[in-house]
């Protein structure tokens, strides 16, 4: 289950934690996600940048992104270690400088497009204001009930996202939600296809539908008394079975014709194997000056 107790909260809004809080809120490329065991995960550009773990105001660790990220260049010269920790907390400037070697460090090992968009799509969609909220990024389910034989073999999610109205049955879809850019990423291993069997095979599993449901509840009350969902906190009554969502997002006129042909293709292979018809929507990346 994904969630952190109220003394780990507490350490963000006012003990320890609440400088390093205060420069992860404040930096719009950093994603604050909640993980199982009371650990906090901090993501730029899909890499994980830092865990926390917390259990009182004199046992907690903060662990920086993986040596695989610097094994060719030199560490963040901000140190974590327990020697040092105490002291780099209290320190806001240290705190950015570190962020920011090692937001370089991920850039240089990740440069692929998709993890921007999804950084920005997940910054769009924090508020209870919005049609869709984005509660979770890289959202993985645990199979250690699942038998060898009937495990997924990819788990991990782009998004969840909720959708803020309620449905015809007067509850709250969640979407699995899979992002592509461009129709390079759509095609052959990792494709769209491959993302619409694979989200099948996860819908079909009880164990996985209780606990999402319970991870996304956690985590919307987390995050909203954190202040990291804006807006007036509505009272969702989430849909036990989720949906799939899939964000196509193109570079102009071409790529978004074949993205649709793509898409249309996903729908029928979708409705083949009874998943039921995916939600799409097209984000166009081009910016126009006004």
């Amino acid at each position: 289950m994904r969630k952190i107790t109220d003394e780990h909260i507490k350490a963000y809004q006012s003990g320890v934690l609440k400088k390093l809080f205060n420069v992860i809120k404040e930096d719009p490329e950093l994603s604050f996600e909640i993980r199982k065991g009371n650990e906090v995960m901090v993501y730029y550009r899909k890499g994980k940048i830092l865990t926390i773990n917390y259990i009182d105001k004199d046992n907690y660790t903060v662990k920086p992104l993986d040596e695989q990220y610097y094994k060719n260049s030199k560490s963040p010269s901000v140190s974590f270690e327990t020697d040092f920790l105490l002291e780099t907390l209290k320190h806001t400037d240290e705190l950015r400088k570190y962020f920011k070697q090692a937001k370089s460090l991920v850039h240089k090992h990740k440069m692929g497009l998709e993890f921007g968009v999804q950084q920005n799509i997940a910054l769009g969609n924090r508020s209870f204001d919005k049609r869709f909220l984005v509660v979770d990024m890289e959202w993985q389910f645990s199979q250690e009930t699942v038998k060898n034989e009937d495990r997924v073999s990819k788990t991990r999610i782009d998004l969840i996202v909720i959708d803020t109205q309620s449905n015809e049955e007067g509850t709250n879809d969640i979407y699995l939600t899979e992002l592509k850019v461009g129709t390079e990423a759509t095609e052959g291993k990792s494709g769209i296809i491959d993302h619409i069997r694979k989200t099948k095979d996860i819908i079909d599993k009880p164990e996985v539908l209780n606990d999402l449901k319970c991870d996304v509840e956690n985590i919307i009350d987390i995050k909203s008394h954190l202040g990291l969902i804006c807006g007036e906190k509505k009272d969702l009554k989430l849909s036990l079975k989720p949906k799939m969502m899939i964000i196509l997002a193109f570079r102009g006129e071409e790529e978004q014709i074949r993205l649709e042909r793509q898409a249309e293709i996903a729908i029928c292979e979708a409705r083949r194997i009874g998943l039921g018809e995916p939600l799409v929507k097209y984000f166009d990346l081009r910016m126009t000056l006004e």
